[in-house]
């Protein structure tokens, strides 16, 4: 159990959750055929799994000492698990997810396969950088983080399509990993917040800590507000035909974000900021559900 609670089982979930949705609910929804059989991209599911596994690993590796003041009790390496058993874990889990890219990247002959694959390639270098230098750059290391949260969507739909074949599949696929990436954002930034003490003490240079947590409310909400803005453009513009999903994204993801917004801007205690971080979360699991509606085409 304590192994699950390491990788963060519950995020893994939420990415099989939308692995499911894109796989047998969005693209179907087009007529659209996939150029990928569901062996493969169970595969391609278990190598991001795995890798954002590694990821999560190497991040609490490297946090002993800030979670050890944020989070003393949920605090696992060195209380729980030792230093070597979870360098252990970090490897395997990265030796799986690069050994089943490797080996899609040979059996799978398209050309989307290639960019997925030096993705995959690529993650693990810059979750380990993340961890050990990038998360203690201002956004910088919530930029990056969160750009991978939005291609592990990017990968796991545009993988299933042809780009030139089905445009428009292609382009809604673009958005989900977009307001993926920009929820993420948000959700980073208001736990850097939330850790702000145990980041102060190891000598972090993140936002809350370079411009105060005041500040750093307005720059969420800002966020916030941009992503409900570009949110109502793409359903006002491009899917204003499609009723059950503006029905469903007025309710379900635009009202909880204007309803988030304005708790960011009184937020002031440690304990305001970890609802706010958790409601963001359910909001980006709402987003992910929404890909339902288009079975109602």
């Amino acid at each position: 159990m304590h192994i699950l609670d390491l990788v963060r089982w519950k995020n893994l979930l939420i990415l099989i959750f939308s692995a499911a949705l894109i796989r047998f609910a969005l693209v179907p929804s087009f007529g659209t055929s996939v150029q990928i059989d569901l062996l493969n991209y169970a595969l391609l599911t278990l190598s991001i799994l795995c890798i954002a596994a590694g990821g999560n690993i190497i991040n609490d590796f490297f946090d002993v000492t800030t979670d050890s003041i944020n989070r003393p009790n949920r605090l696992l390496v060195d209380k729980i698990i030792s230093r070597k058993q979870v360098l252990q874990l970090y490897l395997l889990m990265n030796s799986l997810g690069l050994g089943i890219a490797f080996y899609l990247f040979l059996t799978l002959d398209f050309e989307t396969i290639v960019v997925i694959f030096y993705i995959l390639i690529l993650a693990p270098l810059l979750l380990a950088a993340y961890s050990i230098w990038l998360k203690r750059i201002a956004i910088v290391g919530n930029i990056l983080v969160s750009l991978l949260v939005g291609l592990s969507i990017f990968c796991l739909g545009t993988v299933l399509i042809d780009e030139n074949q089905s445009p428009v599949v292609f382009f809604t696929i673009t958005c989900y990993a977009f307001l993926a990436f920009l929820l993420n954002l948000s959700r980073e930034l208001v736990k850097d917040i939330e850790d702000i003490k145990g980041d102060y003490f190891c000598n972090m240079k993140t936002l809350p800590i370079l411009i105060g947590k005041k500040r750093s409310n307005y720059f969420i909400f800002g966020l916030l507000t941009f992503i409900i803005l570009v949110l109502l453009s793409i359903v006002l513009i491009y899917f204003l035909n499609l009723n059950v999903l503006l029905f469903y994204v007025f309710t379900f993801i635009i009202l909880p974000l204007l309803l988030i917004s304005k708790k960011v801007l009184g937020a002031t205690s440690e304990k305001d900021y970890r609802t706010i971080s958790f409601h963001l979360k359910l909001v980006f699991l709402t987003g992910i559900c929404s890909m339902l509606t288009f079975l109602m085409l």
